[in-house]
């Protein structure tokens, strides 16, 4: 979230929009995480845009990562301890291994269309 501080203004401006213009404004506001009018209008008047980026994704994606880590890890203590693996474990741990790198892929295609 952004740090909406105090900013001292003593300047004003005023313009005149309809109902749905001003909830059009008011939605977008929302979707940006702004609370307060006058900042979010400042700011897209003075920087002409905003992107927001949600990171609920790239989190899941570290998650599943971490999830993959410690499988190679299991994996990896089970063959200093016995010597050996079941070739099935290998097998689904690369399925599922396969799976988590496209979901890799496609949220860093995502974020590289930004």
């Amino acid at each position: 979230m952004l740090n909406q501080g105090y900013v001292p203004c003593d300047k004003q401006i005023h313009i005149k929009l309809s109902e749905a213009e001003l909830q059009m404004i008011r939605d977008r506001m929302a979707q940006m995480g702004f609370k307060n009018l006058s900042a979010y209008v400042r700011k897209m008047a003075i920087d002409g845009y905003y992107i927001k980026v949600d990171f609920k994704e790239l989190f899941e994606v570290i998650r599943l990562l971490r999830i993959d880590s410690n499988n190679i890890n299991q994996i990896a203590k089970t063959v200093n301890t016995y010597g050996c693996v079941d070739g099935k474990i290998i097998s689904d741990m690369k399925t599922e291994h396969e799976k988590v790198l496209k979901k890799v892929e496609k949220c860093f295609d995502k974020y590289l269309e930004i």
